[in-house]
C-alpha cells in the first residue's frame, strides 16, 4: 500500500501539526485526483512532463518499478511515432486543461507496442502539474487492441473534419468477422494474440493516419479510409491474415458495409453521433445498415429522436413506468438499510434502452418532468408500503440538471412540504450522467434539502476525475462507489488498498459508503474489510417490482 504524507509526532508543536495537516490534505487531494481516474497506470508529471509519481503495473510493461520511473520524461514511454504528436497535444494545454481519451502507443520493455488511451488534466492548483490515467487496450479476451466505439468515433470525427476542410473525401467501413470471438477463444494464448494483432494491423494499415480504426464489439470493427481503398480487398486481406494462424479446418469470414463520410457542414459532435448510431445499427441489425452516409445516419437519428422525445414526454405525463426495488444492505448486519428505486418503462422494447433514453432526455433538457414523476410515484409507494410494515427508506435518482432548474427546485420544495415525515423515508441520489457545471448552485440546493434532514448521496463515485471536484464542492451524507472500482478492489491488492483508503477518508469526513456490484459472498467480504458500510448487488437481491419479497431482511424482522 502506498502511504502519503508524514506521520504525526505526538510531541510536535501546534505549527508542526498545522503543517503536517496541510501536507496530508494536499497529498490526499493528489491521491484522489489520480485514484478516481479508472486506469491501469496513474502518473503525476511536473511542468516539464517529468514523472514525479507513478502507480500501476509498470514492471511488466516497462521493465521498471514505479519508483524507478520517477524523473523519467513521460514521452520516453511512448513509441517513436506517437511521441511528437503527444508532445504537441500536451503543449496545447494551458495551466488548466483536460485531455479526453487521447490514443497513444506505449513502448514496452521487450520492444512490443502497447495500444492505450490517456485521459487527465493539468491544474494550476498543483503548480501546473499533469494528472494522467492510462488505460491499456486489449484486456478483453477478444480485444484486438483497438480503441472502443466511443474513442474511435471521436478520433474519426476529428479526422473527417480535417479531411473535409482540406477538400478530401473519405469513407467509413464497418466490418463483421463472423464467429471471430469463438475462433479466437479456441486458440492457444500465443496464436490468439497473433490473430488479434493481425486483424488490428490490417485495419490500421488502411485507416487514415494509421490510427482511425476501432473495435465496436467482439466481432465488429470499423475504420476510416480514403476513397481509393477497396473494402472488399481489405476483407480478403483480413481473412488471409487470419488463415496464417487458424488451423486448416477453420476459416474467418469478413463482411463489411461502407458509408460515405460526408461530414462537410457537420460539427465534430454531429459526425461522432452519426458514427455511433451507424455502429449500433450495424451490430443490432445483423451487419445491415439502412443508411449510406453519415448525413443519412444523422437524419435517421433525428427522426428516431423525435419519436423517442414524444414517447418520453408521454411517459412523464402518464407515469407509464414502474419502480423496481434493489436492496442496499448493511454489511455488518446483513439487513436492508434502504432500497434504490430503479425506473423501468412498461413498453418492453423501450425498457431495453432505458439508459439511452434517460441520457437523451438529459441532453435535450427533458429530464425534469420525469424526475418529478419518479418522486411522485416514490412518495405514493412509500405511503402504501409503510402502512403494511416497517418499510426501509427509498433512494431515488435525481439528475444534476434538475437541481440546476429553478422551476423544478421550487416545485420539489413545495411537494416535499406537503407530506410530513418524508425526510426519514426518502433519500436523494445525485447522478453524474450529465456534467455538473454550476457546482456552488447545485450544492446550495443539496444543503437546502439536507437542512430539512433529507439524506443526500453521490452516485457513481470514483467513475472519473470529476468525482474529486464533486467531493470537494458538495457536502453530502453518502457516496456510492462505482462498480468497476469495486471490481478492481477485488481483483488486486492495489485496488483493495485504493478502495480501503478512499473508504477511510469518507469515514473520517462523516460520509457513509456503498459498494455497487456486490455479486457474491467473496466480494461482500472484501468490501466489508475495505471499510465499506453498505453493499448493493445480486448477492443481496435482484431488482424487483415488489419490495415486500425482501421483508425478511428488513431491520427488525425475525
Amino acid at each position: 500500500m502506498i502511504c502519503f504524507g508524514p506521520r504525526l509526532r505526538w510531541n510536535s508543536t501546534l505549527s508542526d501539526h498545522q503543517h503536517v495537516s496541510a501536507t496530508i490534505r494536499a497529498e490526499r487531494n493528489r491521491f484522489l485526483k489520480l485514484a478516481f481516474c479508472r486506469a491501469d497506470l496513474l502518473f503525476e508529471l511536473n511542468i516539464g512532463c517529468d514523472i514525479v509519481f507513478a502507480a500501476g503495473a509498470t514492471a511488466p510493461l516497462f521493465g521498471a518499478s514505479e519508483e524507478r520511473l520517477v524523473g523519467v520524461r513521460f514521452f520516453e514511454l511512448l513509441s517513436d511515432e506517437d511521441r511528437r504528436s503527444a508532445e504537441r497535444r500536451f503543449a496545447e494545454l494551458g495551466r488548466d486543461g483536460r485531455i479526453n481519451d487521447l490514443p497513444i502507443v506505449l513502448k514496452g520493455s521487450d520492444g512490443r507496442t502497447i495500444p492505450a488511451v490517456v485521459a487527465g488534466f493539468r491544474t494550476e492548483e498543483f503548480d501546473g502539474h499533469y494528472f494522467l490515467a492510462v488505460k491499456i487496450l486489449g484486456a478483453d479476451p477478444v480485444d484486438a487492441g483497438l480503441p472502443g466505439e466511443t474513442t474511435f468515433s471521436v478520433v474519426a470525427a476529428q479526422r473527417i473534419g480535417q479531411l473535409c476542410s482540406a477538400g478530401a473525401s473519405a469513407q467509413v467501413s464497418l466490418v463483421r468477422l463472423k464467429k471471430f470471438k469463438e475462433l479466437a477463444e479456441s486458440l492457444g494464448a500465443a496464436d490468439k494474440q497473433r490473430l488479434l494483432t493481425g486483424v488490428a494491423t490490417v485495419l490500421r494499415r488502411y485507416s487514415v493516419g494509421g490510427d482511425t480504426a476501432g473495435q465496436i464489439d467482439g466481432e465488429s470493427f470499423g475504420y476510416l479510409h480514403g476513397a481509393d481503398v477497396d473494402p472488399e480487398l481489405v476483407n480478403v486481406e483480413i481473412e488471409e491474415e487470419a488463415q496464417k494462424v487458424l488451423p486448416s479446418r477453420m476459416s474467418l469470414e469478413a463482411r463489411s458495409v461502407t458509408l460515405a463520410a460526408d461530414g462537410d457542414g457537420l460539427s465534430e459532435e454531429q459526425v461522432a453521433r452519426a458514427l455511433v448510431f451507424s455502429m449500433q445499427q450495424f451490430c443490432t441489425n445483423g451487419s445491415r445498415l439502412t443508411v449510406r452516409s453519415l448525413t443519412d445516419a444523422l437524419e435517421e437519428l433525428a427522426s428516431g429522436t423525435m419519436e423517442t422525445v414524444k414517447y418520453f414526454q408521454e411517459v412523464s405525463r402518464s407515469r407509464d413506468f414502474e419502480l423496481f426495488y434493489m436492496p442496499i444492505c448493511d454489511l455488518r448486519l446483513g439487513r436492508i438499510h434502504h432500497f434504490e428505486a430503479l425506473s423501468r418503462f412498461r413498453d418492453e422494447k423501450r425498457a431495453k434502452s432505458t439508459f439511452h433514453i434517460i441520457t437523451l432526455a438529459e441532453n435535450l433538457g427533458l429530464i425534469h418532468d420525469f424526475d418529478f414523476a419518479v418522486l411522485e410515484m416514490a412518495i405514493q409507494e412509500i405511503k402504501k408500503y409503510s402502512s403494511k410494515t416497517v418499510f426501509p427508506p427509498i433512494a431515488i435518482n435525481i439528475s444534476s440538471l434538475s437541481l440546476g432548474n429553478d422551476a423544478f427546485v421550487q416545485r420539489l420544495y413545495k411537494r416535499l412540504d406537503r407530506t410530513s415525515g418524508l425526510n426519514r423515508r426518502l433519500i436523494f441520489e445525485l447522478t453524474e450522467s450529465a456534467e455538473i457545471k454550476d457546482l456552488p448552485r447545485t450544492n446550495a440546493v443539496i444543503q437546502a434539502l439536507r437542512s430539512k434532514r433529507y439524506t443526500f448521496s453521490l452516485d457513481d463515485f470514483g467513475a472519473g476525475a470529476a468525482s474529486f471536484d464533486y467531493l470537494n464542492a458538495f457536502e453530502i451524507d453518502m457516496v456510492k462507489f462505482d462498480g468497476p472500482v469495486v471490481r478492481r478492489a477485488c481483483g488486486s491488492k492495489r485496488g483493495h488498498d485504493l478502495l480501503s483508503t478512499m473508504a477511510k477518508m469518507c469515514k473520517n469526513a462523516g460520509i457513509q459508503t456503498v459498494a455497487e456490484m456486490v455479486e457474491d459472498k467473496n466480494i461482500a467480504n472484501q468490501v466489508f474489510y475495505c471499510g465499506i458500510d453498505y453493499g448493493q448487488g445480486w448477492y443481496f437481491g435482484r431488482p424487483s417490482p415488489d419490495p415486500l419479497e425482501f421483508e425478511q431482511k428488513f431491520v427488525g424482522a425475525d
